[in-house]
């Protein structure tokens, strides 16, 4: 074979070669910038705000346990206390309204292909809250059938949001 046409030949192979390398590189470029954007979606449109208003209510949950929260059979239907019923009213339970419909709203940008069962027990809390207080403005007093998560939810909040601000710096360096 002259060297000519090995010369042409390894040429061609070598521009073959540099094409599809350039074409997986654009391709993995691609895929880190839709990654990219979607993180700052669920970050700007979900989790950001969830982690945000799930801090306010814990600092709250916090100073009231520390300072002025009765106890236990001060928070329920009977015997509950007038302070009680306004940091529930007008503090936690505004938050957990907002947290809700930002759930409901933006549930696409989930991490999880399912809502994660913290997510599930916290909705439903807030809508088991509400038959709660339509039925005491009728006074008449009964628990909520379904608990605040707790711990468990504001753990999936913050490890979520936290995973997402690590993956989304690690792709823009």
């Amino acid at each position: 074979m002259p060297a000519a046409v090995i010369t042409a030949s390894a040429s061609v192979i070598v521009a073959v070669l540099a094409f599809i390398l350039n074409q997986l590189a654009q391709a993995r470029q691609e895929r880190r910038e839709a990654r990219l954007v979607r993180i700052n979606s669920q970050l700007r449109e979900l989790y950001g705000p969830l982690n945000a208003l799930v801090e306010v209510n814990e600092r709250i949950w916090e100073a009231l346990r520390s300072s002025r929260l009765p106890g236990k059979e001060h928070r329920g239907p009977i015997g509950s206390t007038d302070d009680w019923r306004r940091w529930r009213d007008r503090a936690l339970n505004r938050l957990n309204h907002q947290m809700r419909d930002i759930i409901v709203e933006h549930a696409d940008l989930l991490i999880e292909l399912d809502l994660p069962q913290p997510m599930r027990d916290f909705c439903a809390h807030v809508a088991s809250l509400e038959i709660v207080l339509a039925a005491e403005a009728d006074r008449l007093y009964e628990r909520t059938l379904i608990s605040h998560p707790g711990e468990p939810f504001v753990k999936y909040v913050r490890d979520s949001f936290r995973r997402l601000k690590q993956d989304q710096q690690r792709l823009l360096r």
